[in-house]
């Protein structure tokens, strides 16, 4: 989830976004539709409104099939009016890891470093709950906000040492 906090132009508690620039001194101020230069034809032009993209959807198989998710697959619908569907992968089996694997790859992680990594991530887990700051705040600005549908929770047995790895998301149906 995105948005923008408006510090003015608001009207009905909704923000506007200006309908035309000019570059003035290598920066686009907004200006008022009066002050369109009639030589541009801006004003009449008219652009057709965008639409949604297609689906992501990840491979189904290679790494992503082996050696695959634990748990799954779950839905959440985001406030953009998009579904994501995701799986629980271990943290070292996430297909993004893939590229450490390949055999007789002289830069393939051997056993012992999988299994070091696996341990960190469940040791990280096992101590740092979700609601304790572990930065300073900012001393300048807020912190974005995120989708709450986002915030997943694991399924029993998966708490420590596993990730949600999305897999597909597309515009939700009606």
């Amino acid at each position: 989830m995105w948005g923008l906090k408006w510090k003015s132009n608001i009207k009905n508690s909704k923000g506007l976004f200006p309908q035309y620039y000019k570059n003035e001194g290598g920066k686009y101020i907004a200006i008022s539709e009066p002050k369109v230069l009639s030589e541009t034809k801006l004003r009449q032009q008219k652009f057709r409104l965008a639409k949604p993209g297609q689906p992501y959807i990840s491979p189904s198989k290679g790494a992503w099939a082996t050696p695959g998710p634990k748990a799954g697959p779950f839905k959440v619908k985001l406030t953009d009016g998009s579904v994501v569907t995701y799986y629980w992968y271990r943290f070292i089996d996430q297909p993004a890891f893939w590229q450490y694997t390949r055999r007789g790859d002289p830069n393939a992680w051997s056993a012992e470093k999988k299994a070091k990594l696996q341990a960190l991530v469940e040791k990280m887990h096992t101590a740092w709950p979700i609601d304790r700051d572990y930065m300073a705040p900012p001393a300048f600005g807020r912190l974005v906000k995120l989708d709450p549908a986002l915030l997943v929770t694991p399924p029993p047995g998966l708490e420590v040492g596993y990730v949600p790895i999305v897999v597909h998301q597309e515009v939700a149906q009606k």
